[in-house]
C-alpha cells in the first residue's frame, strides 16, 4: 500500500521573528529583552537568534570576498602551514625550520631583529639561518622589527646567491613601517620616505617576482598590547590604506599596490567572534581597495593568522595546548591562506623540540585528520556568523573613518591615540581578569599549586629599550599576569620559608551544605596562591579554634550556608583573632550583616563577581608575602 508523504512543514503556518519576540517578551515577565544578548568587546552584542535574513549570498571567490579568495576555498592543498621562528640563535633557529619542514610545515615566518627575533646582521647569517628552506619551493615570509628595506634586499641577495630566480620566490618581505613604529616607538626614515625607496621594489617585483609581496600589515604589536578584534581590524584596513597612499605618491598605481600587501592577524579566544573577524577583514579591505581605485583581483587580500600570545599563560602552559587548538580552527575556518601556531611553552622562553612538534601536528591534524581543507568556506550559511561579520565590519569601519579623521594611522600612533584606546581596552579587560568575568584555566579557574613547573631557557633580549619619549613602544601585556603574579609571589614565599602562605577553610554546617561554596572558596585561594586547609564541620566554636590552632594558618576563611553565618561569624571571627589570625574572611555576600561582620573582626569577603584580585593581594600583604 503506497504511503503519502506527509508535509509536515506546509501544514503549518511560518512563524514570523515578530511572532517570536511576541512570545519572548511575555516570557520575559517584564525584562528586557538585552538580558538576553550577550555582550562583547568592542561594544557588539551577539543576539539570541539569527535569521535566514542575516545570511549573505555571494559565492566564494567573489569581491568583497566574505567568504574566501577562491572560489573552491583551500580544497585543494589546504591552506599554508607556516610556522614562526624567533630563537635570537641562528643555527638553533635553523634547526627547528629544518625539523619543521621535514615533519609537515609549508612555509617558514621569519621575526628579525637583536631585540625580540633572530639576530641575522647580514645576508650570510641569512643564507645559514635558510639553510634547510630551498627558496624555489618554501614560501619565506619576512618580519624584521627594524630596517626593513635592508632585510628584504638580503633575501633577495640570497636568492640570487643559492640560484634561485626570482619567479621562483614565494612569501613576503615583511616592509612594515607603521608596524615597526608601534613596536619599537621609532621609525627613523618616516613613512613616506620608507615607502618612497619601497616603491621601486614594489613595481620591479610586481612582474619578476609575482609569488613574492612586497609589503606587510601586522597587528601583532596592537594584539599583544590587548586591542579589541574591532580595533585590531580597524588599524590594519588603516594601516594598509596608509601604504597605498603613500606607493600612490611615489608613482604605484593602487592596483600594483595592493597586490603587494600581505596581512598578518592574530587569533584570540573567542571562537566564533575571531572568524567574523577574518572574514570582516576581507570584505574591508576589498571594499577599502575598491574605494582607492583598485580592481576587483587586486582587492584579494592574502591573509596570515597566527595564533595569539595575550591568551597564553606560563601557569599550567599545557592548556595553551587547547588554546592554540581552537585559535588555530578558528584560522582555518575563517578562511586565512596561512596559519602559524604557537607552541603552548611560549610564554616562558625558547620553545623546546616536543612543543613545536605539538603545535605544527596541530595544524596536521585539523587537515589530515579533520579534513578542514575539503570545506569551502566552512562558516558560510550560519545564520549567525553572517550577521556577525557584518557587525564586525560595521563597527571597524567606524573606528576606521575615526582614524581617518584624527589624520591617519600615522598620526593616531604618535600622537598617544592608539595607546590611549588600548589602556581603556586592557582596564576593562583586566577588571574581567580579576573578577573571574574572564576566566583563565589554570591560572584564575581550576589552579594546580603543586603543579611542577615546565622550564625553559629565556629568550635573550637586548639590554637596552628603545628610546622614545612618546606613548610607544606599545607594550604587550598577556591576560593571565595579575594572578600569575600572585603566584610569583607565593613561589618566592615558598623558597624563604619552606611553606606556602596558608589558609584554614571553616566550613560550616553538614557537607551538603557547605561543599559547593567551599570548593569555589579554595579555588579562589589557590589562585592567589594560598593553599587552603579544609576542615568540614565543627561541634562548637572551641572545636573550631582548637583546629584552626593545629592548622598553624595564619588566615582563617569561614565558608558555608548563609543560614549559619549571623549565628557564627562575629563568635567565631572574635575567637579566631584571639588566637592570632592575622586576617579572616567570610565567603560569600555579607549583605545586611556587613556592618556586624566588619565590626566583630570580618577583614574580606569573597563572593562572585568581587575583585578577587584585589582581595588576594589584600591577604597577601597581611600575611606578609612579598
Amino acid at each position: 500500500m503506497a504511503q503519502e508523504p506527509l508535509h509536515i512543514a506546509s501544514e503549518f503556518p511560518a512563524p514570523s521573528v515578530e511572532d517570536w519576540r511576541r512570545l519572548v517578551d511575555k516570557d520575559l515577565k517584564g525584562k528586557p529583552f538585552t538580558a538576553l544578548q550577550s555582550q562583547l568587546e568592542g561594544g557588539l552584542s551577539l543576539q539570541p537568534l539569527y535569521t535566514q535574513q542575516d545570511a549573505a549570498v555571494a559565492p566564494p571567490g567573489v569581491a568583497p570576498y566574505v567568504r574566501g579568495t577562491q572560489a573552491l576555498g583551500l580544497t585543494e592543498g589546504g591552506w599554508l602551514v607556516c610556522q614562526e621562528y624567533s630563537e635570537p640563535d641562528v643555527t638553533q633557529a635553523a634547526e627547528a625550520i629544518r625539523t619543521d619542514l621535514d615533519r609537515g610545515g609549508w612555509g617558514v615566518w621569519l621575526h628579525l631583529g637583536d631585540t625580540h627575533g633572530v639576530r641575522v646582521p647580514d645576508a650570510e647569517a641569512l643564507r645559514r639561518l635558510l639553510a634547510h628552506a630551498p627558496l624555489d619551493t618554501t614560501p619565506v615570509h619576512l618580519e624584521p622589527e627594524s630596517d626593513p628595506l635592508a632585510a628584504a634586499q638580503r633575501l633577495l641577495h640570497v636568492a640570487e646567491q643559492t640560484g634561485v630566480s626570482r619567479a621562483a620566490l614565494k612569501g613576503s618581505l615583511g616592509v612594515d613601517p607603521l608596524g615597526i613604529l608601534a613596536r619599537t616607538g621609532s621609525l627613523p626614515m618616516g613613512l613616506d620616505a620608507t615607502l618612497s625607496q619601497a616603491a621601486p621594489l614594489v613595481t620591479s617585483l610586481r612582474e619578476a617576482a609575482p609569488g613574492l609581496r612586497v609589503l606587510l600589515v601586522s597587528t601583532r604589536a596592537y594584539a599583544d598590547a590587548g586591542a579589541t578584534s574591532v580595533h585590531e581590524l580597524a588599524w590594519a584596513i588603516a594601516t594598509g590604506v596608509a601604504y597605498l597612499r603613500g606607493l600612490e605618491r611615489a608613482g604605484v598605481s593602487p592596483d600594483v599596490a595592493a597586490r603587494s600587501v600581505q596581512f598578518a592577524m592574530s587569533v584570540g579566544g573567542q571562537f566564533f567572534p575571531e572568524i567574523a573577524r577574518l572574514r570582516a577583514a576581507r570584505l574591508l579591505w576589498s571594499k577599502a581597495v575598491a574605494a582607492c581605485g583598485g580592481s576587483p583581483e587586486a582587492q584579494a587580500m592574502v591573509l596570515h593568522a597566527r595564533t595569539a600570545s595575550t591568551t597564553k599563560t606560563q601557569r599550567d602552559p599545557w592548556v595553551n595546548i587547547l588554546r592554540a587548538t581552537a585559535e588555530s580552527f578558528a584560522a582555518v575556518v575563517g578562511g586565512a591562506d596561512s596559519v602559524s601556531t604557537s607552541p603552548f611553552d611560549e610564554a616562558l622562553g625558547t620553545p623546546d623540540a616536543s612543543a613545536r612538534r605539538l603545535a605544527r601536528n596541530t595544524q596536521l591534524i585539523l587537515r589530515d585528520e579533520s579534513s578542514l581543507n575539503r570545506v569551502a568556506d566552512p562558516a558560510g550559511g550560519s545564520y549567525y556568523l553572517e550577521q556577525l561579520t557584518q557587525d564586525i565590519a560595521r563597527a571597524a569601519w567606524t573606528e576606521l573613518r575615526r582614524i581617518e579623521a584624527l589624520g591617519r594611522m600615522e598620526q593616531a600612533l604618535t600622537s598617544g591615540d592608539v595607546a590611549r584606546v588600548l589602556a581603556e581596552t586592557r582596564a576593562a579587560r583586566d577588571k574581567a581578569v580579576r573578577t573571574r568575568r574572564l576566566p583563565i584555566v589554570g591560572v584564575s579557574e581550576f589552579p594546580h599549586l603543586g603543579e611542577t613547573p615546565v622550564q625553559r631557557k629565556s629568550r635573550a633580549e637586548a639590554s637596552t629599550a628603545p628610546a622614545t619619549s612618546g606613548p610607544l613602544p606599545l607594550r604587550p601585556a598577556r591576560v593571565a599576569e595579575p594572578f600569575e603574579a600572585l603566584r610569583d609571589a607565593s613561589d618566592r614565599h615558598l623558597a624563604a620559608h619552606g611553606a606556602r602562605p596558608k589558609a584554614f577553610l571553616a566550613s560550616l554546617g553538614t557537607v551538603a551544605e557547605h561543599t559547593t561554596r567551599s570548593t569555589w572558596t579554595a579555588n579562589v585561594l589557590a589562585a592567589g596562591g594560598i593553599e587552603p586547609a579544609d576542615q568540614h564541620g565543627f561541634a562548637d566554636i572551641a572545636d573550631a579554634v582548637a583546629r584552626f590552632q593545629a592548622s598553624g594558618a595564619p588566615l582563617a576563611v569561614i565558608s558555608g550556608p548563609d543560614a549559619l553565618y549571623p549565628e557564627w561569624v562575629p563568635a567565631l571571627t572574635a575567637a579566631l583573632k584571639s588566637k592570632g589570625a592575622r586576617a579572616v574572611a567570610v565567603a560569600g555576600r555579607p549583605g545586611d550583616h556587613e556592618a556586624a561582620f566588619r565590626a566583630a573582626g570580618v577583614d574580606v569577603f569573597f563572593y562572585a563577581g568581587a575583585d578577587l584580585f584585589a582581595l588576594l593581594s589584600s591577604l597577601h600583604q597581611q600575611l606578609g608575602v612579598a
